[in-house]
């Protein structure tokens, strides 16, 4: 995500805050909106193309049915082109949405911003529950994206971070796919108690995840089972014969070793060789350790979590630790 971000606030303490504004609180949406540069809005307006002959006289353009620029009123960006059918949903709209889906006074914004020029826009609601497990820290936030180009839908997901060391845990509970996704119709902001279910706001996605997470750190792995799951997600690169991939092997031992020392070495002493110490040593290798070219790694983690996407050596993870029955 090198330079996408084009305007955001960020809270203390948040995943993010090496990037954009820093502010001393959490925000309500209305200072929300105003400190991440989203206090602007989008219209559609028609579109129109020249003559084969190439003539730009006015005289010569040709409408193009059906489909609109989305434009930024505030600057007349063109975020991109879109059907007839699309409407667009304002980011005051958006925040206003989350506030009703929540409704909760002690919910405030961490983080919130403008990428690629206004071409996508983000939320991010602390839901103000904390679990903690042990010294652990976990956050649950709501997350909600919306693109102002039409290439995706409205989509708001809960993920949890946690804050002693910023790490986003993109895993899904099993059981558990909380998030919605709306097109852009003319209702999408109306859906309020649709959101409300698919998200399941009554904080049993959360409890549920505590007990998740108590589960993991009572489980503890074998050096055998270890060994097994590095093996898979981290296989050893064997030198060839004339020694010209000896890099890639350094890497891959590298990558072993440094997964192994955080799950030897956890943070905290309750979770050593647990199934959860496994998940964080992945996951803490893939997010702020693994080499990255051309962005940070705060861009990266803020990339997959605008995104909904996660690591695939983690998700690998926890399917081998599921199918090894270590997670029940």
């Amino acid at each position: 995500m090198p330079h996408a971000v084009e305007t955001m606030f960020s809270a203390k303490e948040t995943p993010w805050h090496k990037l954009g504004v820093v502010t001393k609180d959490a925000l309500n949406s209305r200072d929300a909106l105003s400190q991440a540069g989203l206090d602007w809005t989008v219209s559609l307006r028609e579109l129109a193309t020249f003559q084969e002959d190439n003539n730009t006289d006015v005289s010569s353009l040709i409408d193009v049915p059906n489909y609109y620029a989305s434009v930024r009123d505030s600057d007349d960006n063109v975020l991109g082109v879109v059907g007839s059918r699309y409407t667009p949903i304002q980011n005051m709209e958006c925040f206003n949405f989350l506030d009703k889906v929540v409704d909760d006074s002690r919910a405030k914004y961490e983080t919130a911003g403008s990428l690629h020029n206004g071409k996508v826009v983000w939320m991010l609601l602390n839901l103000n529950k904390d679990i903690v497990v042990g010294e652990d820290k976990t956050l649950p936030y709501l997350l909600l994206t919306n693109s102002h180009d039409g290439s995706s839908s409205i989509k708001g997901i809960t993920t949890p971070i946690r804050v002693v060391c910023a790490n986003t845990l993109s895993l899904a509970i099993k059981n558990y796919n909380t998030g919605f996704s709306f097109r852009h119709t003319a209702n999408a902001v109306t859906r309020v108690d649709e959101a409300r279910k698919l998200l399941e706001i009554n904080y049993k996605y959360i409890d549920d995840f505590q007990i998740e997470v108590e589960k993991m750190i009572d489980k503890l792995l074998t050096r055998q089972q270890f060994d097994t799951i590095i093996d898979s997600i981290y296989p050893l690169v064997e030198l060839n014969s004339d020694g010209k991939n000896s890099l890639a092997v350094a890497r891959s031992a590298e990558s072993r070793n440094k997964v192994e020392q955080l799950f030897m070495n956890p943070e905290f002493e309750e979770q050593k060789y647990s199934t959860w110490a496994l998940i964080n040593a992945v996951s803490n290798y893939e997010q702020w350790i693994a080499p990255v070219r051309k962005i940070t790694h705060e861009e990266r983690i803020a990339n997959k979590t605008i995104n909904g996407t996660q690591s695939p050596k983690l998700d690998t993870t926890y399917k081998m630790l599921n199918s090894m029955e270590l997670l029940v």
